[in-house]
């Protein structure tokens, strides 16, 4: 029998403007394009990922649907949902997936008050303080 990735920590911001159903995609997908979600591997099950994150089922059904339309998981009937990872579509996905997250973080800061420079001052700093993720995976610097 397989086993179930129940590890997978997603966070929902009931503050945010962008609807749960999003923000527990987004999740997944950087699960997936990141590695940390593996081609093949079993994603828990709906009833169970609705108890966790303490949402109507209706929602994992609308992501994991939409998960599955887009090429990032499949579903085999009566097993459950594993990873897929298309490597063809998978640049142009982290591309997207990117700008979406990079939006959210400047319209947070713009309504904070922040300048651009002062995002990029922050950026700078946290990718030399070395946080994780601050540097790209491929060793390059831009």
């Amino acid at each position: 029998m397989d086993k179930i990735r129940s590890d997978l920590i997603i966070q929902i911001d009931a503050k945010s403007a962008v609807p749960a159903y999003e923000q527990i995609k987004r999740a997944i997908k950087l699960a997936v394009l990141s590695g940390g979600l593996k081609e093949g591997e079993r994603l828990t099950t709906l009833r169970e990922m609705a108890l966790k994150l303490m949402v109507n089922p209706n929602t994992i059904i609308k992501v994991y649907d939409q998960l599955e339309n887009e090429g990032f998981i499949y579903s085999r009937p009566g097993a459950g949902y594993y990873v897929r990872l298309d490597r063809a579509k998978s640049g142009a996905a982290r591309q997207k997936l990117f700008r979406e997250v990079t939006q959210d973080y400047v319209a947070k800061a713009v309504d904070l008050g922040f300048s651009s420079g002062e995002m990029l001052r922050e950026l700078a700093r946290l990718t030399s303080a070395g946080i994780p993720g601050g540097e790209r995976k491929d060793g390059c610097h831009d």
